[in-house]
């Protein structure tokens, strides 16, 4: 019996020990790094209006469009600071964020036009686009409650808020005919054009953090982040004739990321 006592004096002592490092007030600054699935679409799209001179018709628009679904898996590294006031039942918090790899989606346009093989002046030529995020730095608020779940951790369910900025990279290559007669195959010409901008977009969300040490935490959040979109005008000009190629896109992204953290 003494033996039994004492076996079970310490089970209740390791359990308690546990119970206080998990239950233990995370707070300060902490560290940490995720894996992220972004639920990316993309949409591109380009129309083609051609003006001839010596044509019956001055003017021909073809469109086509294409879309992309993709979920690629972005790693990012996190730096924070949580402030725990109302006795340690509510949090703030203030976290910056950077992405060490993003999107990488490639898409194709068929093209459009009145000839099988698009091989006439002023057709939407079959088109490949692809759309990396090369970097991606963000600052994020968050606002959350902490309960205890069954009395032996920590639960903490918070509000996101925030910016992202990120660098886009767009390029696109088509193979068309810039010849007013129209082309055969040998006399199809290759252009490309490129866009590179950098945004600032909204992102908004919810999370959950719970402890799994004293001092370690895994969080699961859910960010809708603001739609961008952009659009351009392609001019090609030659003798008695004037091709206007109008094409943007559109991209659309919800993450799930898993972040492991770790206070000081």
């Amino acid at each position: 019996m003494r033996i039994r006592a004492g076996i079970t004096g310490l089970s209740l002592a390791v359990i308690v020990s546990t119970t206080t490092q998990v239950n233990a007030e995370p707070g300060g600054f902490y560290y940490g790094a995720s894996a992220t699935v972004q639920q990316a679409e993309v949409l591109y799209r380009k129309s083609v209006l051609g003006r001839f001179q010596d044509a019956e018709t001055e003017s021909a628009e073809f469109s086509s469009m294409g879309e992309v679904e993709d979920k690629p898996l972005q790693w990012d590294g996190l730096v924070g600071f949580r402030l725990n006031f109302a006795d340690g039942t509510q949090f703030l918090a203030l976290q910056s964020e950077i992405a060490l790899a993003g999107d990488d989606i490639n898409g194709r346009l068929d093209g459009a036009g009145n000839s099988p093989g698009r091989n006439l002046l002023g057709e939407a030529w079959p088109e490949d686009w692809n759309l990396q995020t090369s970097r991606s730095i963000g600052v994020i608020a968050k606002y959350g409650i902490t309960r205890s779940l069954f009395g032996t951790i920590d639960i903490s369910a918070y509000g996101i808020a925030g910016v992202r900025q990120t660098r886009i990279d767009f390029f696109s290559s088509f193979h068309g005919c810039f010849e007013l007669e129209g082309c055969s195959v040998d006399q199809f010409r290759t252009a490309t054009q490129s866009f590179d901008p950098e945004v600032n977009l909204l992102v908004a969300g919810v999370g959950l953090e719970t402890g799994i040490s004293r001092k370690t935490a895994l969080q699961f959040e859910l960010r809708l982040i603001e739609d961008f979109e952009t659009d351009w005008v392609a001019d090609f000009e030659g003798e008695g004739w004037e091709v206007d190629a109008p094409g943007g896109f559109t991209v659309e992204n919800t993450d799930f990321a898993v972040k492991l953290i770790r206070y000081l």
